[in-house]
């Protein structure tokens, strides 16, 4: 069967997501039936790409051109991600996700990217995080961290 897989990887990271969707799909059972429309959709939405993937898997090779790997980057990402969870509660999700965000894409900035585009990015980002916020908070009325720190 995997004579005819010109993307391995994709074929195997497709099968493995497949997997992980049933077990959400099970796990997604022991919710209320209002508590589990949203895992739900998202399940359903991650097998319909694990599907799509393994079929583009037989169809074209996705080729990765190796660059080199930071030692400074990788760190700095994982304290980030770190960063991140740590002051979500004491800061809140708006504060602690703009900040987040924003050192990622620092981070991650290479020297050939412009700085115009950078500022794109942080703003386009900045903006989709504050319609992320608001729309789960006003429109599906999750409960988001506000902030221990700014609680008066």
């Amino acid at each position: 069967m995997l004579k005819f897989v010109k993307d391995k990887t994709s074929f195997i990271s497709g099968i493995c997501l497949i997997l992980l969707s049933l077990l959400l799909f099970y796990e997604a059972n022991s919710l209320s039936p209002f508590g589990s429309v949203f895992p739900y959709a998202i399940t359903t939405a991650l097998l319909i790409l694990s599907v799509i993937l393994i079929f583009r898997s037989f169809k074209l090779e996705i080729k990765v051109i190796n660059e080199k790997v930071s030692f400074i980057k990788i760190p700095l990402l994982i304290l980030t991600f770190f960063a991140w969870i740590y002051f979500l509660e004491r800061t809140g999700f708006i504060l602690t996700s703009l900040i987040s965000f924003n050192l990622l894409i620092l981070i991650n900035a290479g020297q050939s990217i412009p700085l115009k585009k950078i500022i794109i990015y942080m703003l386009f980002g900045s903006i989709f995080i504050l319609l992320l916020y608001f729309g789960f908070k006003n429109l599906l009325l999750v409960p988001l961290p506000e902030g221990l720190w700014f609680r008066i």
